[in-house]
């Protein structure tokens, strides 16, 4: 077997050429070329170099403008984000890659357990003033009315998201959403739109290593596919050294498992993001300020808050599992969707709930809640071909709000109940053609079952590029990656 090295490849670096002179085993290169038949350099879309973000991102120029326009005149951004690791590291990202820039920057961070999706101008109200920059990162695409709320305080708005665009749009200044180009660009996390238009616009303060952990987090756990842009991101995660992180992200990259080897975003999730948590009792209102901190003592002590409080929110999803997995809906089951209604979710449980239902069942899945105010809010994860934020904002007329990406969507209403909801999801699910089960994968069918770590070079894992199957003797075989290495499970899971 050949001596599997983990070099920076793809065009300009030898490309298919590279791979056989060592980057790759023949085995993984044969992967490879299954997974990306109509690419000429299977190995460059691996490890693919520093992507021409421009290509990738519509209306740079506008957000260029506008920064030179808030410099000549003075005021700040305004940068408003998400509740989740992507919308935090997104945060972080644009926050210190501004102020590297001389710009004044105040984040606006919701709280989704009892706010709506949108940019709120309760949020913004005393915050945002005449000739300020409104600037959003993992949100905006769907907020026409927080936008005209925000232009006519005399703001100016630039939108940075990667949301499903979804008409009718907000008249920002400049909304910058790869959705409006196109794949390759539509793999970038929210984090990663923003990092990568002002890594377009400032290169020289682009390359960080702090700036590549925190996209990395956020990309990872945002389920967003681990193809093309991300893989060169996380590639120059992978080279960060530790020492050169303040303490906070020396925390999480000592909690990333085998971070500088092969690893799966699944572990990842469970590891960190989990820890991290979202709503009541959870860390993500202390994310922010960990990644930041050289407070090693205040950051270890911190994490060890967020572990114990993971813990007892493990033991509460054990009870609400359990109860969810008895509540799903029959109809839903026989068009191959979980639905679950589920009164009294805690607030930010309901996306992980969702997450393990699709893992569990190897479907896409909905789950539902009713808040205190009688306000109905959804959570929904996906797998296979099935695209969740499509679905949801395809039934507009239902949703106060609904937005998200292909793998993971949300809504709220207080236009109906949820029995009238109900049938409505039905009906939508009745007119839709597709597979909400995956077909498992199988990447080679050899004579004999080869060495796993033949393949664990292709590392990382994750959605759309998930640990390597084979077939052998009819049976299939998915790689799995524990603590002794790389190793084969006969198993019929999707590997995502």
């Amino acid at each position: 077997m050949d001596v599997c090295r983990i070099e920076s490849g793809g065009r300009g670096q030898g490309g298919e050429g590279a791979a056989l002179d060592g980057l790759l085993t023949g085995t993984a290169l044969e992967v490879l070329r299954k997974r990306f038949p109509d690419s000429p350099d299977p190995a460059a879309e691996w490890r693919p170099g520093r992507p021409a973000w421009r290509s990738l991102l519509p209306e740079l120029e506008v957000l260029d403008e506008e920064l030179s326009s808030l410099r000549r005149r003075g005021g700040k951004v305004v940068l408003y984000g998400h509740d989740d690791a992507d919308g935090i590291t997104g945060i972080y990202a644009g926050r210190a890659m501004l102020a590297r820039l001389g710009f004044r920057v105040v984040p606006i961070i919701p709280d989704r357990a009892s706010e709506d999706y949108g940019l709120l101008p309760s949020r913004m109200d005393g915050l945002l003033e005449s000739g300020d920059l409104l600037l959003t990162v993992d949100s905006g695409c769907s907020a026409v009315e927080g936008v005209e709320w925000a232009l006519a305080r005399g703001a100016r708005v630039v939108i940075t998201d990667h949301h499903t665009l979804n008409p009718p749009l907000p008249r920002a200044h400049g909304l910058i959403d790869p959705q409006a180009i196109g794949f390759p660009g539509t793999v970038l996390a929210g984090c990663g739109v923003l990092y990568a238009a002002l890594a377009e616009l400032f290169p020289s303060i682009a390359d960080c290593p702090r700036l590549y952990t925190a996209v990395a987090l956020g990309t990872v756990s945002d389920r967003v596919p681990l193809l093309a842009a991300n893989r060169y991101l996380l590639e120059r995660f992978r080279n960060v050294e530790a020492g050169d992180l303040p303490a906070g992200m020396r925390v999480i990259v000592d909690a990333w498992p085998n971070r500088k080897g092969a690893w799966c975003a699944c572990n990842v999730r469970q590891q960190i993001t989990s820890v991290i948590g979202k709503g009541l009792n959870s860390g993500i209102g202390r994310l922010l300020e960990m990644l930041e901190s050289d407070d090693a003592a205040w950051c270890a002590s911190t994490w060890q808050e967020m572990v114990a409080s993971s813990d007892s929110r493990s033991q509460q999803m054990s009870d609400v599992l359990s109860r969810a997995m008895n509540e799903k809906d029959p109809e839903a089951d026989a068009f191959g969707m979980v639905i679950v209604h589920l009164p009294g979710i805690p607030p930010g449980m309901g996306g992980t709930l969702a997450s393990k239902l699709s893992r569990i069942f190897r479907r896409g899945t909905i789950v539902v809640t009713t808040r205190d105010n009688g306000t109905i809010v959804g959570e929904a994860r996906s797998l296979g071909d099935w695209d969740m934020a499509s679905f949801l904002t395809g039934m507009k007329n239902v949703f106060r709000s609904a937005g998200g990406h292909a793998r993971a969507a949300g809504f709220n209403t207080d236009r109906m109940g949820w029995p009238e909801l109900r049938r409505n999801l039905i009906a939508r699910l009745s007119t839709v053609r597709s597979k909400p089960v995956p077909e498992p994968h199988v990447d080679l069918e050899p004579a004999s079952l080869p060495q796993a770590q033949e393949l664990s070079c292709l590392a990382p894992f994750g959605p759309d590029f998930p640990p390597p199957a084979v077939k052998v003797g009819g049976m299939r075989y998915m790689m799995q990656l524990g603590q002794n290495g790389p190793c084969w499970c006969i198993t019929e899971d999707s590997g995502e």
